[in-house]
Parts: C-alpha cells; structure tokens; sequence
C-alpha cells in the first residue's frame, strides 16, 4: 500500500477521533487531540493517507525537544492492521526523527497490548521500565520502551 503522510488539519480531526474510539479504552477528545496538533513548535500529529483513494488509513502524534522525542499516539484502522502499516508509521517516525536531529524516541504502552508490544520489539525498542497498574478501565501495567537512533 502506498503512503502519504501529512500534518493533520482540523478537519481530519473527526476521522481520527473515530479511530481512537476504536483503538484504545481511553481515547483522546478531538478538543484534546486539536490541542496537541495546534502546538506546531514541539508537536505534529500526523495523518496516513492510502495515496491514491486519500483514505485515513492511520496517524500518530509526536512530541518531541532537543534530541528525544515521544509518541503519545500511534494507531491504524481497524480494517487495515496486520498489514505493515504500523512499521511504516513508525519508520516514518524514525525518518522524521532523524531529520530533527532526534537520538531517542520513547513511548508507554498497555502491557495487554500484545500486538503492539511485540511491533515495538520487532521494530526495535529495547524495554526500558514499567508502571504497575498505570492504565485504568482496564487496570494495566505501562510498558517504557525507547529506540535509540
């Protein structure tokens, strides 16, 4: 599947909402996720579009200062996970990352979350710590991982 990856606009805001209701427990507000998007000096919340139908197929959302960066957010479409688009989202970090200058990259993940989990580990993440019953509604434990570049 081809790609096309863009800074999220307000009026994708909805279409990602949707795609957090469906992928976590907790999912962000689209006031919350605007918030995010709108601070454009340390933030990007980014679109994954499939390139010739322009469908949403994915996102994610970064912060990051000096050399590390964070990703508060990474999720594919329901329809489409199993399909590779969760390494292509996060080579496209990584990409991104690189470019900055970015050494570092953590996230927190449910430790429940096995498909994510072993994504992360396969991508190359390196476990780093946890947070016992980090997560509510589920109660779960977070998983620390960082990727040095």
């Amino acid at each position: 599947m081809n790609l096309v990856f863009e800074t999220a606009k307000k009026d994708d805001l909805h279409e990602i909402h949707e795609i957090e209701i469906a992928s976590f427990p907790d999912p962000w507000s689209v006031d919350s996720l605007w918030a995010f998007a709108s601070n454009e000096q340390v933030r990007t919340l980014v679109c994954a579009r499939e390139k010739e139908s322009r469908e949403l197929v994915g996102y994610y959302a970064l912060q990051y200062v000096l050399d590390e960066a964070e990703i508060a957010i990474i999720a594919v479409k329901r329809k489409f996970r199993r399909q590779g688009l969760g390494t292509k989202l996060l080579q496209e970090i990584s990409a991104f990352a690189k470019e900055r200058g970015i050494s570092k990259i953590h996230l927190e993940v449910r430790s429940e979350n096995e498909a994510a989990v072993h994504l992360y580990r396969s991508f190359g993440f390196e476990e780093v710590g946890r947070r016992k019953n980090y997560y509510e509604a589920p109660k779960d434990d977070a998983i620390l991982f960082t990727l040095s570049i």
